[in-house]
């Protein structure tokens, strides 16, 4: 789904910028975040499908897989924060009609994300020191370091990916992204499921099914982001000296990097303490949470598309249709998320079974862990979309340190503390983290929207509204 005009034209770079200033914010979120969404949605399910896959090999094996996760999304949260920052100053000179800061400022970019791949290069030797580093369970460095490996070389690839969604996403343009995301996803399945059920090799296999898209698809991220004639063209020249904007990228973007790391970090040390329930219940939480999260991961499409918006009127002086941005974004993510949920729910049963089955047969206890995490971390996901509007409204307005408390504050205030108090209060390990994570939830929704709520108050008094 491409951005038209009334006649079905697809608008270019100019004739967006001005749609996205002044037409309908209803209409503007739905037509960009819709296929997000929608991508969003069909990456948690492949993410699942991955997952089950990897549990065909075993618990620990999917344990393994799921822990080490934790760890890569700390390494990707670096370059997407890098990536989400950057952009809100690229949206706000693209707002503006700055053309040429525009790229300038996208260039720039893709500088810092080449020094952070070159010292992500260094890490590799270093991965069984890593995870022996953060108290991996022995069984899980013995198993997962060479999947490790890969995944710290994939996440280095998808850098490229990450800077093209959001160049897309900017020009409005995420019905291409959606079709070669699916057309990856497809790709990546079907060589994990040749390496699990075929050739039954372990879980290096599924590291490098990963890497293989990734690498595939960045083939096409450089052919799109390279096109001569574009605002957003990227170019090896322009890249070299490109550095007059290194330092204002870098003070926006830190809190996000910081912000999403240390987010990671925390889900790491979250799953280093339910290991202290057995090995085994790592991987219920990690299950629990994909499937929680096709209700999250959805209306994140949305919310992403709100935060683009948000930019690009802020950048045009148009503050009040940046509110109203997150107003329509609360609005329509409460309602996807809702319908989410609720399919998700009555097919939870049969999701759960079978990510509870293995080569071996049937883990009846495993199975009964991930249906009592479930019942309330399922429950919180629809707090979690107001929460998502919230926080993407405030990263529109480049609030990116307000955005790092939060985030923060999810973790290391209302997640593990409140973990450690429900460990001495509750025997049984998958109520504990199921309450754990209803809990978390809850609670910095509620602190998010108080904080929204003040700044669109602040913002519309200030515009005269």
């Amino acid at each position: 789904m491409e951005s038209r005009g009334t006649m079905g034209r697809k608008l270019s770079e100019e004739e967006f910028m001005a749609y996205s200033t002044s037409g309908n914010l209803f209409c503007i979120i739905v037509r960009i975040g819709a296929p997000l969404a929608v991508f969003a949605l069909f990456s948690q399910l492949f993410t699942i499908l991955d997952t089950m896959m990897a549990s065909h090999l075993g618990t620990i094996a999917v344990s393994t897989v799921a822990y080490i996760n934790q760890i890569r999304r700390i390494l990707n949260a670096i370059g997407t924060g890098l990536v989400t920052g950057s952009m809100i100053l690229v949206n706000r000179a693209y707002g503006a009609g700055e053309k040429e800061k525009t790229n300038e400022l996208l260039n720039t970019l893709m500088r810092i994300i080449a020094a952070v791949s070159a010292l992500f290069l260094l890490m590799i030797p270093l991965s069984p020191w890593i995870l022996g580093a953060i108290n991996a369970p022995q069984e899980f460095i013995d198993e997962g370091t060479q999947y490790l490996r890969i995944m710290i070389a994939a996440t280095i690839i998808n850098f490229i990916n990450l800077i093209c969604i959001n160049v897309e996403k900017s020009r409005g343009r995420t019905g291409i992204i959606m079709v070669v995301n699916l057309a990856s996803m497809i790709l990546k399945l079907l060589l994990t499921a040749l390496a699990v059920y075929v050739l039954d090799l372990g879980i290096e296999s599924i590291g490098m099914a990963t890497l293989i898209t990734y690498s595939a698809f960045a083939l096409y991220s450089i052919t799109h982001l390279t096109r001569k004639g574009s605002i957003f063209r990227i170019s090896l020249s322009s890249i070299i000296r490109s550095r007059g904007h290194s330092r204002e990228l870098i003070a926006i973007s830190y809190p996000v990097t910081v912000e999403d790391a240390a987010f990671s970090l925390g889900k790491t040390i979250v799953s280093s303490m339910a290991a202290g329930y057995g090995a085994q219940m790592v991987g219920a939480l990690g299950i629990s949470n994909s499937i929680s999260g096709m209700a999250t991961t959805f209306e994140n499409g949305f919310s992403d598309a709100s935060s683009a918006v948000v930019s690009q009127n802020a950048g045009a002086g148009r503050m009040d249709r940046a509110v109203g941005a997150y107003k329509a974004n609360v609005l329509i993510t409460f309602l996807v998320s809702l319908i989410a949920i609720v399919l998700i729910i009555l097919l939870r049963d049969p999701l759960i079974t079978l990510f509870a089955t293995s080569r071996e047969g049937l883990d009846e206890a495993f199975r009964e862990d991930i249906r009592n995490i479930f019942i309330y971390d399922g429950l919180s996901c629809l707090v979690l979309s107001i929460n998502g509007a919230g926080m993407d409204f405030l990263l529109g307005l480049g609030k990116t340190k307000i955005t790092l408390f939060l985030n923060a504050a999810r973790i290391f205030l209302f997640r593990i503390p409140v973990l450690l108090l429900l460990q001495h209060l509750i025997a049984d390990g998958a109520t504990a983290l199921g309450l754990m994570m209803m809990i978390s939830n809850s609670s910095i929704t509620i602190v998010t929207t108080a904080i929204c709520i003040i700044m669109a108050k602040r913002i519309m008094k200030g515009s005269g509204h």
